[in-house]
């Protein structure tokens, strides 16, 4: 009984003081907070990017106000942060990048000297070598020395600049410029996988991340997997495998696959009939090339069509050579051009272009299931147009469009016939003629030479925007005798 007189004496007591009168102070006052603006939004600050090219300046020029309108903002104090580190107390950020590559962690914050509060803006400054995108050229001066520059469209500069490789000499006689593209963690994070092939030099190919523009492999003479007593490697062509970091060479007039930093065995090892390939007479590849190649065979005068066998055979171990198909007598008394291996109404298939005097002939081989050639044929005729000079010739895969080029126009045709029309030209005006072109990525790259030039710089460079055909950048007698040409913006 006495328990229970206890418990209703708790209660009474909490009900009084449930009652009891409120003598608390609410009297809130709204806090003044400095919102920070002019800059990038986003939720996370890997949304807050600014992508800036080494030696670059970066510049943000914030803007503030408060949350209380008409309240003063006068007396703020401003703090960047690049790395942990004070690098500015100024409202402006001029950021020179001159330290370290890569995506930097960086802080602003804005104190309010009256009310003690604190914004802060947190971003990544990406600090990019400007080498990282843009457009190549691979050159030669008066001595034969390898030159590489770059027209950055990561850096606005009007010219183009002479790369130079850490602790690497470029060597002499310069052969080839390629790449393919590689991509991060997005498809707006890319760079480029470059290849550069110099006949003599103390590493004749070369590969490159584009991104801190240093090798990522090297090869010579040491990294052949034979004997290499006797072996020289000095190639005079080298091109890049469109899908992978393989690389097709010629060397002393053989083909050698070179991958992960080794040297293949030549292909057609013991061939009997000791063949030889010219500058310029490599296929080109596509993403079956581990399977069957082509080249031309000036020793022989013949269109070498060659595999590596059963597809459970290793691959780019080519072995085979369908001779049988590509009998000289079905194209006597003309000189090879170009090839190139295409996907053609869903078919795999070489082109070719071949001449005689102003007469071009243009052949196809065709392949099985199987990966095996299985027919060789003439499938059209037409003459070179213009003068009758080539300045190059070129097969693109995009379109499946032979391209010619003779002193400032470029002419183009349908694989299904030679009837050349004209593409494009230069300004009446642009020194010498077409040495190259390209076409990658919307843009088209246009090379010429100008022998007649009494300055070094021989060479100028020529860029279109692919969909309008309108020239954007003009850069006449920008860089030596240009040897190649890649578009990696």
């Amino acid at each position: 009984m006495k328990t229970l007189k206890y418990i209703l004496f708790i209660l009474i007591i909490g009900l009084l003081s449930a009652c009891s009168k409120d003598l608390g102070n609410y009297d809130y006052k709204d806090v003044n907070e400095i919102i920070i603006g002019g800059l990038k939004e986003g939720d996370h600050n890997t949304d807050r990017i600014y992508d800036l090219a080494f030696r670059d300046t970066l510049i943000l020029n914030p803007t503030f106000h408060a949350t209380i309108e008409g309240a003063d903002i006068s007396d703020l104090t401003y703090s960047w942060k690049v790395k942990g580190e004070v690098v500015s107390e100024k409202k402006d950020f001029f950021y020179i990048a001159n330290k370290d590559y890569g995506r930097l962690n960086a802080e602003f914050v804005v104190t309010n000297q009256k009310t003690g509060l604190k914004s802060n803006y947190n971003f990544f400054v990406n600090v990019i070598n400007p080498y990282k995108l843009g457009y190549y050229v691979l050159a030669k001066d008066a001595s034969n020395n390898s030159l590489l520059y770059c027209k950055s469209s990561i850096r606005v500069k009007p010219q183009f600049e002479e790369v130079k490789l850490p602790n690497i000499d470029l060597g002499k006689n310069p052969v080839n410029i390629g790449g393919t593209r590689q991509y991060g963690s997005s498809s707006t994070d890319y760079f480029n996988n470059l290849v550069i092939g110099v006949q003599h030099a103390e590493y004749p190919v070369i590969m490159i991340d584009s991104r801190e523009f240093i090798p990522s492999l090297l090869y010579n003479s040491k990294s052949f997997v034979g004997d290499q007593t006797n072996f020289a490697f000095e190639p005079t062509d080298v091109i890049m495998d469109k899908y992978s970091t393989v690389i097709y060479t010629v060397s002393g007039g053989k083909m050698y696959v070179l991958q992960d930093g080794a040297i293949g065995l030549p292909a057609l090892y013991n061939d009997a009939k000791d063949y030889q390939i010219p500058k310029g007479g490599l296929g080109g590849n596509n993403n079956n090339s581990r399977y069957f190649f082509s080249f031309y065979d000036a020793k022989n005068k013949q269109i070498r069509l060659i595999d590596i066998g059963a597809l459970s055979n290793v691959p780019y171990n080519f072995t085979v050579s369908n001779d049988q198909l590509t009998d000289p007598a079905k194209y006597p008394n003309q000189t090879f051009v170009a090839s190139q291996l295409a996907s053609i109404s869903s078919a795999i298939k070489f082109v070719y272009l071949m001449r005689e005097g102003n007469n071009l002939f243009a052949y196809m081989s065709g392949y099985s299931s199987d990966y095996k050639a299985n027919s060789f044929d003439r499938i059209a005729t037409g003459t070179i147009p213009g003068d009758g000079t080539i300045g190059f010739a070129y097969f693109e895969t995009g379109d499946n469009f032979w391209y010619l080029a003779n002193e400032k126009t470029v002419y183009r045709a349908s694989y299904l016939g030679l009837e050349f029309q004209k593409y494009f030209s230069l300004p009446s005006d642009a020194p010498g003629h077409i040495t190259k072109y390209k076409k990658a990525n919307g843009k088209l790259m246009v090379a010429t030479y100008d022998p007649s030039f009494a300055g070094a710089k021989k060479g100028s460079v020529y860029i279109f925007n692919e969909a309008t055909m309108q020239l954007e950048q003009a850069l006449p007698h920008s860089v030596e005798e240009v040897v190649d040409i890649h578009v990696g913006n």
